[in-house]
């Protein structure tokens, strides 16, 4: 019989602690969430929810931002509820549930845009504070421009965005990571360009990144990742539509004076002809080339010293990013 009340004594204490334990961390999201709304939103965006609701109890954080919208100077953005769901005892996996739509105004521009969608689910699965994968994948995507009406800009069937930590590049002691990014959209449509079930992907690998996603904010993050020597590696940046198709590969980088840097090539197909006289015919040749016996159309775009060049003709000025 002693035996028995000592068990239900710890039976209680651990599920007394462990109630104390999840009530305190749903307060701190809650805390760490709402005090977002009393930032400026100039140089830091300003966060609110119309309603916040934390559930879940015990094993699960259930954390639902209905109308969130999220402000920084001119532009407002705002989506009709976003869901997180991480496990109480594993909170470094992360699940999102997005129900849209989702709008964007620039008060300055007057420009108004809404994305819908049929199904839009995120994740984040993190390694400490270091990311080792963030996924979005959604389904039956539409945008649209909405100053005058719901005018239809392009759709996609689906569409998905991956980024994958590369270990065997991860400096612990620099403190120092490297992405692969992933991206793919199938079924798009976009009507002003005449484009009809068409495609696209991106395949590109970003080393020299923080290790620490904590830094992300950070005033001095483009600095860092210069000065770590970081670089966008991009193995293939690709779209086809019926004959159209293009490929974009090359590396860029920063230059000390934060322009970018590096190299670009292009190969296209059809493109001339879909733009036809829009473009005069010396800039097609600059910026895309002069097509091969086959019709491909080959460039190599220079980026250095804060110009771009094609070939050795500069072709403009480009602006710091840092």
């Amino acid at each position: 019989m002693k035996r028995i009340a000592i068990l239900a004594i710890v039976i209680v204490v651990v599920i007394g602690g462990w109630s104390a334990a999840w009530f305190v961390a749903s307060g701190m999201i809650r805390q760490n969430i709402t005090q977002l709304a009393s930032a400026d939103g100039q140089a830091t965006p300003r966060v609110t929810c119309s309603k916040l609701d934390i559930g879940g109890y015990p094993f699960w954080f259930d954390v639902a931002c209905s109308d969130l919208t999220v402000t920084q100077g001119d532009l407002t953005g705002n989506v009709a509820q976003v869901k997180a769901t991480a496990l109480a005892y594993s909170p470094w996996q992360v699940l999102l549930r997005v129900s849209a739509p989702a709008t964007l105004e620039d008060a300055f521009s007057g420009s108004k845009e809404r994305l819908d969608w049929q199904n839009l689910e995120a994740s984040a699965h993190l390694t400490g504070w270091r990311i080792e994968r963030i996924s979005v994948v959604g389904d039956g995507l539409a945008l649209s421009d909405t100053v005058a009406g719901a005018n239809l800009m392009g759709k996609a069937a689906h569409a998905e965005f991956h980024l994958l930590d590369i270990p065997e590049q991860h400096d612990a002691q620099k403190g120092l990571a490297a992405l692969r990014l992933y991206a793919t959209a199938t079924g798009l449509d976009a009507p002003g360009f005449q484009i009809t079930d068409g495609k696209s992907t991106l395949d590109a690998r970003i080393s020299g990144v923080s290790d620490d996603v904590r830094t992300y904010g950070d005033a001095d993050l483009l600095k860092r990742w210069q000065t770590a020597g970081g670089k966008i590696d991009l193995a293939g940046f690709t779209g086809n539509a019926g004959a159209q198709s293009f490929d974009i590969k090359g590396s860029i980088g920063l230059d000390t004076g934060g322009h970018p840097a590096g190299q670009l090539s292009l190969a296209s197909k059809g493109l001339v002809e879909r733009f036809g006289s829009a473009v005069p015919d010396q800039y097609r040749a600059l910026v895309l080339g002069n097509p091969g016996a086959d019709g491909t159309y080959q460039q190599t775009l220079t980026f250095t010293n804060g110009l771009i060049f094609s070939g050795v003709i500069p072709l403009g000025t480009l602006p710091a990013l840092m």
